[in-house]
């Protein structure tokens, strides 16, 4: 299958799915069923909304906008032999080609793509202070491969640290692609590792793309395979050498490591071959460029990986909704047999337990703060064992670097020694605090796995008596297997795609990379929750992994600095060099401590998980709560109604009820494939979405 018919399967997907929750929607309405109602709308606009988003990411001169312009098959984004982009630029698509500039002091600015190079690029001194005042280009162009919903987003050159800071934060969280452009001549440099081991987790290995550019000016051409498998070597024991560091050979975070890099994707490419051969229509110079192996891979990651995450939701929404407009149509159609006299009665006691339910969920939320309070110390107690580590390393980073004492007789040579130390310190330092965050952040979503898990217990069990609540109203009798309830139930349980539970989710966000919904597995307490749709919406937003942007960045070179630039080192040996900065780093530690901003940050994230959760575990109770009171409020207008009248509403319950199972019999095989490829599995050759 090629990669248009590919995106073309996962847009009839969607469109089927989209159409799947608007009848939904209109199923839950009918029986007055106002929050699943709410909840499918939500997530159709949702899905509406939807675009995936690839990130080129690179240093200067890797030809990273010859990538971008290869996959629009035109010169749109400028390029040049200098570092030429100093702005954000996303390509998106549309009709009519044109640029709005979303400035840095919040206005808008429109432009013809022609002009993009004086905005963007920083080729002379005006250029570049235009585009200073440029916070992100947006390039409207009516490209193929945008046309599929695909956004481009071009980078700042990794050697940009504050550009990529701001990236790292901010970007990165949000694309559900990263590729990373290399060249042969410089295989996996300090910035490309520093930006795989400090600026990403180790989950997100599987989002990432190695793209090896400028494969052909490797001669003879039989080499180029080899180079391309030495990056691959590279990559994988450089990050094995920073998790074994940071937390042993044979632990988990190793293992798990070692697992994902047996899989990492690194191709060889010739981005200009590529972009020459699609422009004038030459076959085998696009076969020789690499392109196709690498679009059909990129392709893949989208459509099924990245599309299989982003449809699990909606699917299970509507899954949790059917279950409800069932549940409600058996309620209304056994109260129909009823007198007001006899309703009246059971309805006092239905709304006394709603009550009761509710008492209950508030003791469940008081809980929840004690939890997040025990997580908060158990976590910044681990701060305070970290600053003598911390230490320690940046002590034996400027003990272990070495200096050519023989270049200490000059000033110049002294300098050069200092900012080589300073350069080695900050290293460690960034490497140290990202390993630090990932570590707290892996022990909060384990945290924040087990109380999701005991929610969703919690609300399987408010599900549950609601359940036998509403089945109690009318004749009383029970939901029995084989039953019209039933049968369609099993469909709508399909649709939760494997009955993913909370825990689930949060324990499978380990799986998810950049983005925040996350798969999980059918294991866990809450593993066969068919009713957490709402709480499987939390995800845990992704934060800065290198804590260096509030410690390194305004402490260390305010103390790395001080007093070994402002005197006059002279002739000094290499140790009292090495005396001074030691003694600035004691300094820097000291303030770090007083300052208190790791234990700040890791209260702003457990309170952030916590809070999510308390929104979750709310939201999913009162819609169940708050419909079951509008379908007991609904029973009350129909008990008001003649025999002929409660005849015309037994219908249409029977009528709502087949068309609920009708919807969810056409999803059940794109949930069937989405569930295939959550656990694991790959569509085969020809088989896709549809």
């Amino acid at each position: 299958m090629n990669n248009d018919a590919r995106y073309t399967s996962y847009q009839n997907m969607v469109t089927q799915v989209n159409t799947g929750l608007v009848q939904m929607q209109k199923a839950a309405a009918r029986m007055n069923l106002e929050e699943t109602a709410k909840q499918l709308e939500a997530s159709r606009e949702k899905l509406e909304r939807r675009k995936f988003a690839v990130g080129i990411l690179g240093e200067f001169r890797r030809g990273k906008s010859t990538v971008i312009n290869s996959l629009l098959e035109k010169e749109i984004m400028p390029s040049d032999i200098l570092p030429t982009s100093a702005t954000m630029n996303r390509v998106t698509y549309d009709l009519t080609p044109h640029v709005v500039l979303q400035m840095r002091d919040g206005s808008e600015m429109e432009i013809g793509i022609d002009q993009l190079p004086d905005y963007v690029t920083k080729l002379d001194k005006e250029k570049e202070a235009r585009a200073a005042k440029v916070e992100e280009a947006v390039v409207y162009y009516p490209c193929k491969f945008c046309q599929n919903g695909v956004d481009i987003v071009d980078t700042p050159g990794l050697n940009d640290d504050e550009r990529m800071s701001r990236v790292t934060e901010e970007i990165i969280p949000k694309l559900d692609v990263v590729i990373l452009v290399m060249v042969p001549e410089s295989p996996f440099s300090m910035s490309e590792a520093d930006f795989v081991l400090n600026k990403l987790m180790t989950s997100d290995l599987g989002r990432l793309l190695f793209l090896v550019n400028k494969i052909d000016t490797i001669r003879p051409a039989s080499r180029r395979q080899d180079v391309v498998d030495n990056i691959k070597n590279r990559i994988q024991e450089k990050v094995l050498e920073s998790i074994e560091r940071n937390y042993g050979a044979g632990s988990d975070e190793y293992e798990d490591a070692k697992r994902k890099l047996g899989n990492i994707k690194v191709f060889p490419f010739s981005a200009l071959d590529a972009l020459e051969g699609k422009m004038d229509g030459d076959l085998k110079l696009i076969e020789k460029s690499g392109t196709l192996a690498f679009e059909q891979e990129l392709t893949r990651m989208l459509t099924e990986e990245r599309g299989a995450l982003e449809l699990q939701i909606p699917l299970s929404v509507m899954g949790r909704g059917a279950q409800e407009i069932l549940k409600a149509i058996e309620t209304r159609k056994n109260a129909l047999q009823m007198s007001s006299q006899e309703f009246e009665q059971q309805q006092k006691e239905a709304l006394e337990q709603i009550e009761t339910i509710r008492a209950q969920k508030t003791e469940e939320k008081k809980r929840l703060r004690n939890n997040a309070i025990a997580a908060r110390d158990q976590l910044t107690g681990q701060v305070a064992d970290f600053y003598p580590t911390l230490r320690e390393r940046l002590l034996d980073t400027l003990d272990n670097t070495y200096i050519d004492t023989g270049t200490l007789g000059t000033k110049g040579g002294q300098d050069a020694a200092v900012a080589e130390l300073q350069k080695a310190v900050s290293t460690e330092m960034e490497a140290s605090m990202s390993a630090f965050s990932e570590k707290i952040e892996m022990q909060l979503r384990d945290i924040a796995g087990k109380e999701a898990a005991r929610l969703g217990s919690f609300a399987q069990e408010v599900s549950s008596r609601l359940d036998s609540l509403r089945s109690g109203i009318g004749t009383g009798a029970s939901w029995k297997t084989g039953d019209s309830l039933s049968i369609a139930a099993e469909y709508a349980l399909a649709m939760t795609v494997g009955g993913f539970g909370l825990g689930g989710i949060i324990e499978g966000y380990k799986e998810a990379g950049f983005k925040g919904a996350a798969l999980g597995g059918a294991a866990g307490l809450a593993a066969q929750l068919a009713t957490a749709a709402a709480l499987m919406a939390i995800s845990l937003p992704a934060l800065p992994l290198s804590l260096i942007a509030l410690a390194a960045g305004p402490v260390a070179s305010k103390f790395l600095v001080k007093k070994v630039f402002k005197r006059d080192v002279g002739e000094k040996k290499l140790a009292e060099i090495r005396a001074a900065m030691k003694k600035n780093l004691d300094d820097m530690i000291a303030d770090m401590e007083a300052r208190g901003e790791l234990e700040q940050w890791v209260r702003q994230r457990v309170s952030g998980v916590f809070e999510s959760l308390t929104a979750a575990l709310e939201e999913e109770c009162e819609v169940m709560l708050k419909d079951t009171q509008g379908t007991i409020d609904a029973i009350k207008e129909d008990l008001l109604q003649n025999e002929m009248q409660r005849q015309k509403l037994q219908e249409d319950y029977e009528e709502n009820q087949r068309t609920v199972k009708q919807i969810l019999e056409k999803l059940e095989p794109v949930s069937a494939k989405v569930g295939k490829v959550l656990k694991g599995g790959r569509m085969e050759e020809g088989e896709a979405y549809a």
